[in-house]
């Protein structure tokens, strides 16, 4: 009985110990001034009033004890109700700014879920994470990297950590993640950066096969693992970047507006809609028009995995088909 007693004392933090031991003192002095000095203390709640003001030396001096078996009783009081209550506010002091020091070096795992995951300090993620507050401000992100020292936002979770390990991946809760995203690793050269890539989207997927994963890859010969391990979307930079250069060059002056097209945290997206039923339009003039009194431009077809983009006005809708959307306030 005592052994156990004693293993569950153990486990109650220090300052929630000496927090019991402070309510104990409380209970039994404020009980006792009632044995001793009843003529002044009626009632345990006079006890009780007393021995707080007298722990907290506040001393309002209402209750005082008149008998030497009273004052002997308040001076013990005092030496040791002070003393813990002292030791518990310097205790709980301590380990709030421990608990806020572990949140900014990112110790403590997120218990929330439906939250955005973003693997990687980088540019890029910084940009995300910018664009995500503008476009959704109540969107709860959480970064995993291992080469900060703190979190570089003040307004998200920070997991420091191998993204590459199960407990980093456990404390960053991806099994609940609305959805996660993996910046390629530009310190690394571009095969070894793809390979990590390959082993987080294996881990993320290993918790949760449904969480939805979004990798960036820099080499084609990886693009096709990425898919084989279970990303459910693959950016591929090296064509983005590449395309966008291209259209500088065919185009003059255009890789601003190209880039520009596609900025969600000014309320500028691509989105693909499954095309309502209570739509009659039959081919992509008609269609178009409907969708231009939603403020929506449509820009094209998905059918199945093909994309189809600017097809000619006569060209047939589809049971189906999926409407790829161009939205800008």
């Amino acid at each position: 009985m005592i052994r156990s007693f004693l293993a569950v004392w153990q486990r109650i933090p220090v300052y929630g110990r000496i927090a019991l031991f402070v309510l104990l003192l409380i209970f039994f002095f404020g009980y006792a001034m009632t044995l001793i000095e009843p003529q002044t203390f009626h009632t345990i709640l006079d006890g009780l009033w007393w021995t707080v003001v007298t722990i907290s030396t506040v001393g309002f001096g209402d209750l005082v004890p008149v008998t030497l078996p009273g004052k002997a009783a308040g001076m013990l009081i005092i030496l040791l109700g002070a003393a813990f209550a002292t030791a518990f506010f310097a205790t709980f002091s301590a380990a709030a700014v421990e608990l806020q020091h572990s949140y900014k070096r990112g110790r403590l795992m997120y218990k929330n879920n439906g939250h955005t995951v973003i693997v990687g300090w980088n540019a890029r993620a910084a940009e995300i994470i910018r664009s995500m507050q503008k476009a959704q401000p109540s969107s709860q992100i959480v970064l995993i990297d291992q080469s900060l020292e703190e979190s570089p936002f003040g307004n998200i979770h920070f997991v420091n950590g191998s993204p590459i390990l199960d407990s980093t991946l456990e404390k960053a809760n991806t099994a609940e993640a609305a959805c996660v995203v993996i910046t390629s690793d530009h310190y690394k050269n571009e095969t070894e950066a793809d390979m990590q890539t390959i082993l987080v989207i294996l881990g993320v997927k290993g918790l949760n096969p449904e969480t939805y994963t979004i990798a960036e890859i820099q080499t084609a010969h990886q693009a096709a693992n990425a898919g084989r391990a279970g990303a459910d979307e693959v950016v591929k930079t090296y064509e983005l970047s590449s395309h966008i250069l291209v259209n500088g060059i065919l185009h003059h002056h255009s890789i601003k507006e190209s880039m520009e097209m596609i900025n969600p945290g000014e309320g500028k997206h691509i989105e693909v809609q499954e095309i309502p039923k209570n739509v009659t339009a039959s081919d992509f003039k008609n269609l178009s028009i409907e969708y231009m009194e939603t403020s929506s431009v449509l820009i094209g077809i998905k059918r199945g995995e093909q994309l189809i983009f600017s097809p000619a006005p006569e060209f047939q809708i589809h049971s189906g088909d999926q409407a790829i959307l161009f939205k800008g306030d």
